[in-house]
């Protein structure tokens, strides 16, 4: 074919065959490029030093500086027969390119019939057969030992080729459906987002409706009830200030020792309650502060004036009679006496009379009261008992009392307890309940839109390639497991790893971005911001993509701390589609 063509004219053309190969079918592109080249060095016999391209040829043509050669650098001249002359004479070591003499030479094996390459020059005539036309082992121990297999090679290398070419074409022909179903895809979503907005503004309508509905029917129930509460409120502290009085006067009958209708400070003598000093006596001056400073006090004036600063120190008759009959008893049990022999059988006798009545009185309706306790007890109690034990059976009986009373605290509704609602309230305070569970439910309804258009609108957002080819990706999770690790890729969403000894998984980042080069930008997904390494930066994944018949991680590793790189392979890559006869591709490239 370059036959007839200057050689420079053919290196010229196998030149425009490389710069037509892109993307990820740069490898394909290029070794069929490189077959032009081949096949020009096969078939033109090009005079040149050994070990030199064809592509550096020029560098080394007669034609331009005669008997002189200068370094490719450019840094001296040296006499043309000192190439290869086993001597190392340029610092870049281009006089020497089909010997072993330069340190940081380089040999081109020209390997007529397949791949031309390079070997370092250190390799040439050591005995080992590096090139496959057995041009590195002209001389030496290797010479005459090599075969020249570049035919077989290149053969087998072809049929690769096609193979590989071959599975472009099937990675070619699913992106195709990639592109139709990404691009229905998003026709869809776009419909269903518009369809999605209306039934939003329906919603926000209802909610709207119902929440003027609720607030027109909560003010006639927040009404009725403040007023509901106010009345009970009222109620109940009407009663306790009737409940307080009665103390009051009972305080006051219990003060007025000599019931003439008024307290005068000295019938406080005994009054030890209110002995701020602590001296064992009442003085003037202390049952004077009791009274408000007055000599004497009338029933009203102790009932409205006095009562509410002394109550919280006065102690009725029967607690100041308990906390004695338990002193005494207190001190008979440290001295070790007991009481009389009479006087103690009496004692446990009455004691076990009302152990006996106890569980009988529990079922008893009757409401039983401070006053019907002291009323009964000169009757219960055995007049010829000393004070303390009547004391001890009078604190039992008032504890029995104070059981008797909590049970019936829990029995019943407390006074304290606000009465149930009328029926007209009732039936403001159903209708705005249903008021309210309305609202409610179109509030849950109108969030569930708004959510379902959030998702939607995200999804949209994603940047799927101009011809959603990568729709085929989303929503889909990808793994590789190794020795240690499985790693999960869910493209557009995360990727994460998980120890195969169990454990939870560790983020890698979540999708950030394409940041691949601007002439082929979806070659690279980054995804950033996963787990804090210790002591070190956030976990972050770099995923190179590139053609192949199927969605696949192909690896996984940590290139640098913390940083991992993924290896995946998908159909939505494969951008070109390869005339398997020629080699060349139908040049259409979407992305």
């Amino acid at each position: 074919m370059c036959k007839s063509v200057h050689p420079n004219r053919c290196l010229s053309l196998a030149k425009m065959e490389v710069r037509s190969a892109v993307s990820t079918a740069l490898f394909v592109l290029l070794t069929i490029s490189l077959g032009i080249l081949w096949m020009c060095d096969a078939t033109i016999q090009v005079e040149r030093p050994r070990g030199v391209s064809l592509s550096n040829e020029p560098f080394y043509n007669k034609g331009s500086q005669g008997e002189w050669f200068t370094c490719i650098d450019g840094s001296m001249k040296i006499h043309r027969t000192q190439i290869n002359d086993d001597y190392c004479d340029c610092p870049d070591s281009s006089d020497e390119p089909g010997t072993s003499a330069c340190p940081d030479g380089r040999f081109h094996c020209n390997n007529r019939g397949y791949r031309p390459y390079y070997i370092p020059s250190s390799r040439v005539n050591d005995g080992i057969c590096d090139c496959c036309d057995a041009s590195d082992e002209y001389e030496g121990p290797g010479a005459g030992k090599c075969v020249n297999n570049c035919k077989e090679l290149g053969k087998k290398d072809l049929e690769e080729r096609k193979q590989q070419m071959v599975l472009f074409n099937q990675g070619f022909d699913i992106r195709q459906q990639y592109i139709n179903d990404g691009l229905a895809k998003k026709t869809e979503r776009e419909g269903e987002s518009k369809t999605l907005q209306a039934e939003k503004e329906e919603a926000q309508r209802v909610v709207d409706e119902k929440k003027k509905v609720r607030d027109e029917v909560e003010g006639p129930e927040t009404e009725a009830k403040d007023k509901h509460k106010a009345a009970w409120e009222a109620e109940v502290a009407a009663r306790k200030a009737a409940e307080e009085r009665e103390r009051a006067l009972q305080a006051f009958k219990e003060l007025d020792i000599d019931s003439d209708g008024r307290i005068v400070f000295h019938e406080l003598a005994n009054r030890l309650e209110f002995d701020t000093d602590s001296s064992g006596d009442l003085n003037e001056e202390e049952a004077k502060a009791v009274l408000g400073g007055a000599n004497i006090v009338e029933e009203a004036v102790f009932v409205e004036q006095i009562w509410n600063d002394v109550k919280e120190k006065f102690k009725f008759a029967h607690e100041l009679a308990a906390e004695e009959a338990l002193k005494q008893q207190e001190g008979q049990e440290q001295q070790g006496e007991e009481p009389a022999a009479f006087e103690k059988n009496a004692f446990e006798e009455v004691h076990d009379d009302i152990d006996e009545d106890i569980e009988d009185e529990w079922a008893e309706d009757d409401d039983e009261d401070e006053e019907d306790f002291y009323e009964e007890e000169e009757d219960e109690f055995d007049e010829d008992l000393p004070e303390e034990a009547r004391g001890v059976l009078r604190q039992k009986r008032l504890d029995r009392l104070t059981k008797k009373r909590e049970m019936k605290d829990h029995a019943k509704p407390s006074e304290d307890e606000m009465p149930d609602y009328d029926d007209a309230t009732k039936a403001l305070i159903a209708a705005a309940d249903q008021a309210r569970k309305e609202l409610e439910e179109a509030e849950k309804a109108l969030k569930n839109i708004d959510r379902t258009v959030g998702d939607l609108e995200k999804q949209l957002r994603v940047d799927l390639g101009p011809d959603q080819a990568f729709q085929a990706l989303q929503g889909q999770c990808y793994e590789y497991t190794d020795r240690e690790y499985t790693y999960k890729l869910c493209p557009f969403e995360k990727s994460s790893q998980r120890s195969k000894n169990g454990g939870s998984e560790t983020s890698l980042g979540s999708w950030h971005q394409w940041e691949g080069p601007p002439d082929n930008k979806y070659s690279l997904m980054m995804y950033t911001k996963g787990q804090k390494c210790w002591n070190g930066p956030d976990r972050s994944t770099r995923v190179n993509l590139r053609c192949g018949v199927e969605n696949r991680v192909l690896s996984a590793s940590e290139p640098d701390r913390c940083v991992y790189q993924f290896e995946f392979t998908t159909p939505a890559l494969c951008t070109y589609k390869y005339d398997l006869s020629t080699g060349e591709t139908d040049t259409h490239d979407e992305l």
